[in-house]
């Protein structure tokens, strides 16, 4: 499931090549697109501030054991959660995708998301 393009697309999942054992999920802003309109329909920027509000949202929502896990670095174009908890990250990697393939869930998960990093 490391590095593999298909498992959580478009997000991926890869070990660090300069820190081994640390791992980390990611989103760049090129693949963010399909979802925008989700985000803006919901008076929200879809990008990696956005991204990383609405994974902490569906952690406490859904998964609230990986909050203390894993960490979020997100930018204004990438969303970045990182960690050595590599089934944390599995975890939000699964969540998030199913969200991003899934319109209708990823706006209610937008209307709920905290905002603290928007």
């Amino acid at each position: 499931m490391l590095n593999d393009p298909e498992t959580y697309a478009p997000f991926v999942l890869f070990e660090y090549d300069h820190d081994p054992g640390k791992y980390c999920l990611m989103l760049s802003d090129g693949k963010m697109g399909p979802t925008f309109a989700t985000f803006e329909a919901n008076g929200r920027e879809g990008g990696g501030y956005g991204w990383a509000d609405v994974a902490l949202g569906t952690i406490r929502s859904q998964a609230p054991e990986l909050e203390s896990r894993l960490g979020m670095d997100p930018e204004a174009g990438m969303f970045v959660a990182y960690g050595t908890d590599l089934e944390a990250l599995q975890r939000l990697g699964a969540l998030l995708h199913g969200l991003f393939h899934d319109l209708e869930a990823l706006g209610t998960a937008v209307s709920n998301a905290p905002w603290e990093y928007d």
